[in-house]
């Protein structure tokens, strides 16, 4: 009896584990996207990134109208094909003019690719969340998802700038989701031909995570 109840409670552990990286979005996140908008509108949401944001080569429906079909908030799609987080501090403050309740932010991928260091991404996610505060529109955060096949030499470049956005993110108490990690090992979630774009199951993962925060 003894031996089926541990048996039990390890298979209960396990299941807890998986269901961990999207359920907690980063490990030590500001938690929920919750919080004073301002005067923004709260069922205003914009989004942020490069090519996985705006839909490029990525089955399905791109993850913002995702979002919006989930959530029932108008979403708008600031995703721009080989953008780098330097690109999103760049245009931060033109997206908060549009007075977003909430801003969701995927950057990191291209500045892998780039070899563009993950201090580098950090100071830009870092401005980017800064503007967000100061205009009292929500920010979300998201990692950059893991990267495989004909992408896979610049996965370990992602994983150190996924560890830097999530720093980042503790560090300002904002919200954040880990996609690195909810990606496993990317196969089911990625575009099998290139490996970097996303497949249907990875924008429903991407819009699954950013709406538990809102």
């Amino acid at each position: 009896m003894k031996a089926l109840f541990d048996r039990m409670l390890r298979m209960f552990a396990a299941a807890a584990l998986l269901a961990l990286p999207l359920a907690s979005g980063c490990e030590d996140d500001g938690g929920g996207g919750g919080g004073d908008v301002g005067d923004n509108n709260p069922e205003l949401v914009a989004c942020i990134g490069d090519s996985l944001t705006q839909g490029y080569k990525c089955e399905g429906a791109p993850y913002p109208s995702r979002i919006a079909a989930k959530t029932g908030k108008t979403v708008l799609n600031f995703g721009v094909a080989g953008a780098t987080s330097a690109y999103g501090a760049s245009i931060i403050s033109s997206v908060v003019a549009r007075k977003p309740g909430y801003v969701c932010i995927l950057f990191g991928s291209n500045d892998a690719i780039m070899s563009r260091g993950p201090e580098h991404a950090a100071a830009n996610i870092r401005a980017i969340i800064q503007v967000c505060k100061d205009h009292s529109c929500v920010p979300i955060v998201g990692t950059p998802p893991k990267m495989i096949g004909g992408h896979a030499s610049f996965d370990p470049a992602a994983a150190a700038i996924a560890a830097a956005i999530k720093a980042v993110a503790k560090e300002m108490g904002v919200a954040c989701v880990d996609f690195y990690s909810a990606f496993g090992d990317g196969v089911e979630f990625l575009n099998p031909d290139d490996g970097l774009h996303l497949s249907d199951a990875g924008g429903e993962k991407i819009a699954s995570g950013f709406a538990s925060k809102l």
